[in-house]
């Protein structure tokens, strides 16, 4: 597929903080979470808390969400550690 004419492609990716994620995620005391009764009787309250839950982890991980071009999201490595690589590699070539 093929931009629309006259459009650059968009050469970006999205990153998602998971420890940042983890992090909210662990909280408990929450209005989200206080507003699940202790008590679950029915398939539709089932249903319910299930949706709440749901959009709760969708908000919590689009919020930690980065949107970051293709070409800078590579890291470079240490020289030494690509030296090590480079060798790892030339070894397994070898073998």
């Amino acid at each position: 597929m093929e931009p629309p004419a006259g459009e650059c492609p968009k050469l970006t990716i999205k990153i998602t903080d998971w420890k940042r994620v983890s992090a909210v995620l662990e909280k408990v005391d929450t209005p989200e979470f206080n507003k699940i009764p202790d008590d679950i009787e029915s398939t539709t309250e089932i249903d319910s808390v299930m949706g709440a839950l749901t959009d709760h982890v969708r908000i919590v991980v689009e919020r930690n969400l980065r949107t970051v071009p293709v070409t800078t999201e590579r890291r470079k490595l240490p020289w030494d550690a690509l030296e090590l690589l480079r060798t790892k590699n030339a070894a397994l070539r070898h073998a």
